[in-house]
């Protein structure tokens, strides 16, 4: 039995690959799989399908990915084909733009947010365009008893 010996069978996709707490990884990363940062990682460009920023970790350089979840900080803009979830312990400081966007009640994000497609016709980040939010017009309903 080969101990290191990879699965020709597995698809890339299945990967997944953790910096442990006590890792520092300074260079880009780049894979198909999913990557759990649990240390701090710092580069330019980190593409991914699926990343994973811990409590606690640090990620410093721009992500490109499928879907992101920050529980940690993230210093770098956001470029997320599917979903951003930014936990109660997260801080992006940086523009994100992706299809969708969940944002816990005590996570923080400097930047801008583009909520939009990504196949959609849109302007990169830092274009003219800007996200305006409105107040709601929403009518809370009144028991006649």
């Amino acid at each position: 039995m080969k101990m290191f010996a990879r699965h020709s069978d597995r698809p890339a996709s299945d990967g997944y690959s953790v910096v442990d707490e006590n890792l520092t990884i300074a260079g880009d990363l780049s894979t198909d799989g999913t990557v759990r940062v649990d240390g701090r990682v710092e580069g330019t460009l980190h593409r991914t399908n699926t990343m994973i920023i811990g409590a606690g970790a640090s990620v410093i350089g721009n992500v490109e990915a499928r879907q992101v979840v920050i529980g940690g900080e993230l210093t770098g803009n956001l470029v997320v084909s599917g979903r951003v979830e930014v936990q109660k312990s997260g801080t992006v400081r940086g523009d994100i733009r992706a299809a969708a966007v969940l944002l816990e009640e005590g996570g923080t994000v400097h930047g801008h947010v583009v909520v939009h497609p990504l196949d959609a016709d849109m302007p990169a980040i830092g274009g003219e365009r800007r996200l305006v939010l409105t107040p709601s017009r929403a009518v809370a309903a009144v028991s006649q008893s």
